[in-house]
């Protein structure tokens, strides 16, 4: 006894919408293909020693001025204060 395979239809007509094509969207700057490929091949890029150090060093900078806040300065100055009144309080 042999079963019979599903069949997939088309169910209608198919209908191409004219649209620009894929050269046509890679020429534009601003498409989203373009700027795709764009970032693709700069991600591709292997950086040089300098460029790793500058990223590295840039990156360094970012994390030490989000430290700088009003509260973390406070914090510190309340460490100070406490770190100076124990040693105060050891040198008796």
């Amino acid at each position: 006894m042999t079963r019979k395979r599903k069949k997939r239809t088309g169910g209608g007509l198919t209908v191409y919408i004219d649209g620009p094509r894929r050269s046509e969207k890679m020429a534009d700057p601003d498409s989203y293909e373009s700027r795709k490929r764009k970032n693709l091949d700069q991600k591709k890029k292997t950086k040089s020693v300098y460029e790793k150090a500058r990223a590295a060093e840039q990156s360094d900078k970012a994390a030490s001025q989000a430290r700088n806040t009003p509260l973390a300065e406070k914090i510190r100055r309340l460490k100070k204060a406490e770190a100076a009144k124990n040693e105060e309080s050891d040198s008796e």
